[in-house]
């Protein structure tokens, strides 16, 4: 085979590889902003975040906000919080004394901001978001 043919070859697969991955994005990126319109909105994420920890812990003496910002997108943001509280609703106990440390991802749709698990991959529900338009 040929100098110019194996380049021929070797193009034709980066741009196969390519568009399966936009597809896959789109694809993945559509439907994860399809479920997510079923969700709790809040007006901010780090609102989000406090009424997160109002149902997920008993107790609670104190939050403190260490981080809320944006990941890469603007669209979406992370908060990192420190919660003083008795327990967690779910039995487990506090393991550290000077609180736990949760964070949560947060996607801006049209009527507010909803809670991304991880487990979604917030970073490409965004991406796809951003690179194809979508406003969930």
């Amino acid at each position: 085979m040929n100098r110019r043919r194996r380049f021929l070859l070797s193009a034709a697969i980066v741009v196969l590889v390519i568009g399966i991955a936009l597809t896959t994005t789109c694809v993945y990126s559509a439907g994860q902003l399809r479920a997510l319109k079923g969700q709790v909105v809040y007006t901010t994420p780090e609102e989000g975040m406090r009424e997160l920890i109002a149902n997920h812990y008993s107790g609670v003496e104190r939050i403190e906000i260490i981080h809320a910002g944006k990941e890469i997108f603007n669209d979406l943001w992370f908060v990192e919080v420190r919660v003083w509280a008795d327990s967690r609703v779910s039995g487990g106990r506090m393991k550290y004394p000077d609180g736990d440390n949760p964070g949560c991802f947060f996607l801006r749709l049209p009527k507010g901001w909803v809670l991304v698990p991880e487990g979604r991959f917030p970073w490409i529900v965004a991406f796809g978001k951003w690179l194809f338009g979508f406003w969930g």
